[in-house]
């Protein structure tokens, strides 16, 4: 079948896979003991059973249902004029990408990312480039495969910086530590930056100070999300 709309994938596709596993094996063992009168043995299976299967359940409702709706609100939450350089970092099939596009039409979104498969179902940037055209903003977007560790922009390029879900895909802190510093570089003193993430995010804060962003702040967490998840707010550093 032809596709129509935007499709954005799964996030962590291993992960909820797994925990669907898990959970479909623990609740077969629990109803086979219940079957042999095993009682004991079917009251360590069946409620580690549900909530393996609640978790992998939570984890595609959060990627179809929730995260758009997050993303939609902190997008709105930024009040963009409509002529912004808008960087995307980690940009995955586009979901936070196109929305923010949505609100350019006179100005450009730029998505960059590495296209990691285990981090997002079918991550690819012809996948985004896909949905970009079928949500209609070709015009106004830019994808490039780049690291968020050494962006490939000069210093100062961009209005607003946004990610989702990606800083903490980094195997470590220093690594997080560098992207950080690399945002800060490449937006502009008077720009804006929205870090959405599950973790990591009070260590994103303190890196930003550090790298002499203005008004960090990090949101309560956000329960429309499995996990939760937090959003870090700050402004570029003076020039």
């Amino acid at each position: 079948m032809q596709q129509t709309k935007p499709q954005f994938g799964i996030d962590a596709p291993g992960v909820v896979r797994n925990l669907g596993l898990i959970g479909i094996v623990l609740l077969m063992a629990f109803a086979i003991a219940s079957a042999s009168g095993r009682v004991d043995i079917g009251s360590m299976t069946l409620y580690p059973g549900c909530s393996f299967v609640a978790g992998s359940l939570l984890m595609l409702l959060t990627s179809t249902v929730g995260k758009p709706f997050v993303i939609r609100r902190m997008i709105r939450q930024l009040h963009l004029r409509g002529d912004e350089q808008v960087l995307d970092v980690g940009c995955g099939r586009g979901l936070l990408l196109i929305e923010a596009a949505r609100q350019l039409p006179h100005g450009r979104a730029t998505g960059l990312d590495l296209w990691s498969t285990k981090d997002q179902s079918g991550n690819a940037a012809d996948a985004t480039h896909r949905n970009a055209a079928l949500a209609g903003v070709t015009d106004r977007v830019q994808i490039d495969t780049g690291d968020m560790r050494a962006m490939p922009y000069p210093d100062h390029s961009f209005d607003v910086i946004i990610s989702s879900l990606a800083i903490h895909n980094l195997p470590n802190s220093a690594d997080r530590d560098q992207a950080i510093r690399e945002i800060v570089r490449v937006l502009k003193p008077d720009g804006h930056l929205a870090l959405l993430d599950f973790r990591c995010t009070g260590a994103y804060a303190y890196s930003l100070r550090e790298a002499g962003a203005l008004k960090v702040r990090r949101s309560w967490p956000i329960l429309a999300m499995f996990p939760p998840v937090w959003i870090v707010w700050a402004q570029g550093k003076r020039a």
